[in-house]
């Protein structure tokens, strides 16, 4: 059974929800610039190979939509790291708030713009295509596996989803670290270099955790486990600050 003060966290955190919907709509908008710009850098190709025995050449360019997922992933990062600026704090001041339910609503509009990113990312992908057959010589096209089905983009969409909701969640911390201590900006991005660098096994094996996981219901216990985390342990450091103030 709920008790009043829960109805009331909850009530208080849809308002601000809904509320952050309309104020941040700019931000989701700016999607779809970074998405057309990746769709401009994958149209060229993403790689290609050659070869021959004197009489014959044969030359191979890649297509793939994986740079309108990487920008994606990146723009996701970005906006969660600015929702935990103080800006975007001060827009929450015309609603009745404090820390809990303005992290509660930060979550709430991270998920969706997570299912908004990683839906349009997978479009993005089958435009592409579509792109491709109409402007590239179909003689020269390789059909064997061009064509998605349902079941495939369907599939698509939902891990990427999945990874918008990994990544955003990760750069929620890093902004709620850097609020607390501006020292973080430095520390954090020579925390990540050292570990790609000097701890290359570590970083693979990280990458290898998630990406390389067969069982698509592991990943998504595996995914949402490590968001909750992430989430949670930002919502706690965020709380003590309040408590600090």
């Amino acid at each position: 059974m709920m008790s009043s003060n829960e109805v009331n966290l909850l009530s208080i955190s849809c308002k601000q929800y809904f509320y952050k919907l309309k104020a941040y709509s700019s931000l989701v908008h700016s999607l779809i610039i970074v998405q057309m710009m990746a769709l401009i850098f994958s149209l060229g190709g993403v790689g290609g190979s050659s070869g021959g025995n004197g009489e014959l050449s044969v030359s191979v360019k890649s297509y793939s939509s994986n740079i309108v997922i990487v920008f994606s992933l990146f723009w996701i990062m970005f906006l969660a790291i600015q929702l935990s600026t103080k800006p975007y704090k001060k827009m929450e001041l015309p609603l009745v708030t404090n820390r809990l339910s303005g992290n509660l609503s930060n979550v709430g509009f991270l998920m969706t713009a997570g299912v908004f990113g990683g839906v349009t990312s997978s479009l993005i992908g089958v435009l592409l295509r579509i792109i491709t057959y109409f402007t590239v010589d179909r003689s020269q096209i390789v059909f064997n596996g061009f064509f998605l089905a349902y079941g495939d983009l369907l599939l698509g969409m939902f891990v990427a989803i999945l990874y918008m909701l990994l990544i955003s969640a990760f750069g929620y911390l890093i902004g709620v670290l850097v609020q607390l201590n501006t020292a973080f900006v430095i520390i954090i991005p020579a925390v990540i270099l050292g570990v790609l660098r000097v701890h290359t096994k570590f970083a693979l094996s990280v990458y290898k955790f998630f990406a390389f996981e067969v069982s698509l219901s592991m990943f998504v216990l595996k995914v949402i486990i490590s968001a909750i985390i992430l989430f949670g342990v930002s919502i706690l450091i965020s709380n003590r600050m309040e408590v600090s103030q």
